[in-house]
């Protein structure tokens, strides 16, 4: 090393060293010269377990800025770095290299005998059942945290797929000290997790802690300090009978349990709830008077002395789109830092990444946030008013006309504009003559950017960028004043928020009807909901490269499950979809088959005669609505039809209405009253027909005689239409592929095999199942979805055969029960 650095002329030389056990050179190469005051060190020249060196030609070796942020990139690459002088006799090291921690394996049989007859899960039960299905399972999540990597599991009904993953968790963190994140995508499951399945495991491991917490997003919880804002700038912010909800909000606040929205008895308006919420960017963190008490704080607190925190997906994203912008991946961001996770219904994390890590603008979200501002005389602004007008000196009189005459009428102009571009983007849907069109390479040349479209958009990022600019003057000039006025502070605190939202807002905006060259996005324009409200979007088309490097790699343990990973029993789609396909990364797989009887319990019939749904839909239509009464004739009632779309719903409402269903059976309808609501009357009930979609597919759980039949009226296979559908399929045969075969039927296949999923919950239900489209014995790959299903009894024939082998079904389970 000293002859390098005298060939170089005493200049910076960096070099990279091997280090023995005890911290000693023993072998140095030269990698990069410099001059006297500084050398390149570049990236990826030395690998993990390795140390950069650089020499001071001066001889004091006190590290600079440079030097600290290199040592800091270095570190997290498993890479030291020091100093040393030009005779290299001394060594000043910045960073040590970082020693790879030596992990405790789990004793994978133990996890066998804790779930065993005689393990601490069956002690704690009055009625316990072996499941030779979850001990595997959980032997595999053993296994998956002794040796790291990504697991694909997919556990059927009944395996009790929460307690083989969290034994596990618990366990390693035990031995370990390292927590698992597990994130979900209902709430119902969040709720038995943190509800019954922990509590339960704390009072069943008598030898080790259980510290368990749930973690919900910062808009979940109240903000103290908002609050106090908010009640300070009393009418100047709000309507008299809005700041009435405030006093109510403060009451609260003295009594809550967590702070969260979810404890509220009655939720407050929106336009209150956006004043006091919790928010990352508006928090001052340590500096805010209420941080010992703060509830967001408190809950992280909680979180960060976790075993295992519970979170759900739109949080895992969350914290992975700021980990991404921060380039943070070490330390806690909107989750605490985690080096284990466990995603349960796995199945949906590429939805939720697409819209997660893409961006939403509508018409009334960006009202909502030019209202905050000014709301008839009301808002941020008025409050700033009236504060710098209370202060009287010559910078706030300043600043007080900036803000009557400069801001507010650009919050007011912008808000018209926001008319003004979702109106023209409502009349181009309308011209369309659809709710929801793509928006594609062609949508620049179209006649809407000359009708006014472009000047629109021009007009409202202008006004946009006059809010923030006159913002920050008005910030400039009260900050060089030498005496601190808190609540002003506050005031522009707030606006400040509202003004990064407003322009973010506009760069998504930009980004979805005018978008950069670059990575490729699906774009779209839409309308939503009953008051039409009119919006854009884009995500990016390929997510799995995100996933691949910003979410996989950076954990040590990656447990997905669910109860329908494998369409036709092959995990290769999911695989591709979430980026596992690198040598590195390759997932461990299982299937761990539902321990029910599906040859006693259940029957799935598949009419051959009925016309398939594709090639007269009419007469579809008509078999299904015949098929309903038909079978809820044999079976009482007790029925889930499962349709895929809410226009079919609606039609078939009507058409039993029409014939006089309603008068013998309670005929629940999806769209007329909330879920929670029908399926508390369908269990009440016992005799219902319920008509749902979409969110009835799955995540719903009723156990018991009350549903004893599913109707599927046709296979549910995406939309083709649909955006992300369309750009995924188009991308796919673009290079060749098959997109039906490697989107479309993966896709329907997991869909139905949630649906299926519905009926069959305990080891005594019973019932029938119909898919009513011929399609799955009449095509080619119907075979494949149906030999993905559970092994239920077949009944494939004309329908007149089925109902002879459905009703002398239901007429033999109706002797059993009476036996019973």
């Amino acid at each position: 090393m000293r002859a390098a650095i005298r060939l170089a002329g005493g200049r910076e030389v960096c070099f990279v060293a091997t280090m023995d056990e005890d911290g000693v050179a023993r072998t140095a190469r030269p990698v990069a010269r410099g001059d006297a005051r500084c050398v390149l060190a570049l990236p990826g020249v030395a690998k993990r377990g390795e140390m950069l060196l650089h020499n001071h030609p001066s001889g004091h070796l006190e590290p600079s800025e440079a030097d600290l942020e290199v040592a800091a990139r270095l570190h997290d690459d498993g890479v030291g770095f020091g100093i040393i002088d030009n005779d290299v006799r001394e060594l000043y090291v910045v960073v040590e290299i970082p020693r790879e921690e030596k992990h405790v394996p789990l004793d994978v049989q133990s996890i066998d005998r804790d779930l065993g007859p005689r393990g601490a899960v069956a002690a704690e039960l009055d009625r316990y059942e072996d499941r030779p299905g979850q001990r595997r399972m959980a032997q595999a999540v053993a296994r998956l945290y002794n040796d790291g990597g990504v697991g694909l599991l997919e556990a059927g009904t009944g395996i009790g797929k929460s307690l083989a993953y969290l034994l596990p968790a618990l366990r390693w963190a035990a031995a370990n000290g390292e927590r698992t994140v597990v994130s979900t995508n209902t709430i119902n499951l969040q709720e038995q997790l943190v509800g019954v399945d922990l509590p339960f495991l704390a009072g069943a491991l008598h030898d080790q802690p259980v510290r368990f917490a749930l973690l919900k997003g910062w808009r979940n919880y109240l903000c103290l300090l908002r609050l106090e804002q908010a009640r300070t700038s009393g009418t100047a912010l709000f309507e008299e009978s809005l700041a009435t909800e405030i006093a109510t909000l403060e009451e609260w606040s003295k009594s809550t349990k967590d702070g969260s929205r979810a404890d509220l008895a009655v939720e407050p308006r929106q336009e209150v709830w956006d004043e006091v919420a919790a928010e990352p960017d508006l928090c001052l963190r340590h500096s805010c008077a209420h941080y010992s008490n703060c509830f967001v704080f408190v809950a992280r607190r909680h979180a960060a002395q976790a075993d295992v925190v519970v979170a759900n997906h739109h949080l895992l994203l969350s914290d992975l789109a700021v980990r991404r912008a921060q380039q943070n991946w070490s330390e806690a961001a909107v989750l605490p830092s985690y080096t284990n996770l466990v995603i349960d219904e796995g199945h949906h994390l590429e939805d939720a990444a697409a819209k997660h890590l893409g961006a939403t603008v509508t018409r009334m979200a960006l009202v909502r946030l030019f209202a905050r501002l000014d709301r008839r005389g009301k808002g941020l602004l008025s409050a700033l008013g009236s504060r710098l007008l209370s202060r009287g000196d010559l910078l706030s009189t300043a600043s007080l006309e900036l803000v009557q005459e400069r801001l507010v009428p650009s919050a007011r102009s912008a808000r018209d504009k926001v008319d003004l571009v979702f109106d023209l983007l409502g009349a181009f849907l309308d011209q369309q003559g659809e709710t929801t069109v793509r928006l594609t390479e062609a949508f620049a040349a179209h006649p809407v950017w000359q009708g006014g479209l472009g000047a629109a958009l021009t007009d409202l990022l202008r006004e946009i960028g006059f809010v923030a600019d006159g913002l920050r003057m008005v910030r400039d000039r009260l900050e060089t004043e030498g005496a601190r006025d808190e609540a002003a502070n506050a005031l522009l605190n707030e606006i400040g928020g509202v003004a990064r939202r407003l322009a973010a807002a506009g760069d998504a905006l930009q980004r979805a009807l005018e978008p950069p060259d670059g990575e490729p996005s699906v774009r779209w324009v839409e309308i939503r909901g009953r008051d039409r409200n009119v919006g854009v979007a884009s995500v990016p088309l390929d997510l799995a490269p995100i996933l691949r490097e910003d979410l996989f790699s950076r954990v040590r343990t990656a447990v997905i499950t669910s109860a329908t990973l494998a369409p036709e029993s092959r995990f290769e789609f999911l695989a591709r979809r979430l980026g596992l396909t690198t040598p590195e990364l390759l997932p461990t797989t299982g299937i761990f088959p539902s321990p029910f009887d599906y040859q006693t319990q259940a029957i799935l019939a598949i009419p051959t005669d009925f016309p398939a749904p594709n090639v007269d839909a009419e007469a579809h239509f008509g078999c299904t609505i015949r098929a309903l009464v038909d079978l809820s004739d044999a079976s009482d009632g007790g029925i889930f039809v499962l349709f895929t779309s809410h226009r079919d719903v609606k039609r078939a409402a009507s058409e039993l209405r029409a014939r006089g269903v309603e008068r013998r059976w309670p005929l629940l309808v999806h769209g007329e009253e909330g879920r929670d609501a029908l399926l508390r009357r369908f269990r009440a009930s016992g005799r219902a027909i319920l008509l749902g979609t979409a969110s009835f597919w799955e995540g719903v759980d009723v156990a018991g005689h009350a549903l004893r039949g599913l109707l599927i009226p046709r296979l549910p296979f995406r939309v083709p239409t649909e955006p992300v559908t369309a750009a995924n399929c188009e991308a796919i045969d673009a290079r060749g592929g098959n997109s039906f075969a490697e989107y479309m039927l993966p896709h329907a296949s997991l869909r139905l095999k949630q649906g299926v999923g519905r009926l069959i919950r305990t080891a005594t239900d019973r019932g029938a199942i119909v898919l009513a489209d011929p399609r799955a014995v009449s095509k080619s790959y119907g075979r494949g979805l149906i030999d993905a299903l559970p092994p239920a009894r077949r009944a494939i024939a004309p329908w007149a055969a089925i109902m002879e082998k459905l009703r002398d079904f239901y007429s033999t389970g109706a002797t059993r029960t009476k036996g019973r």
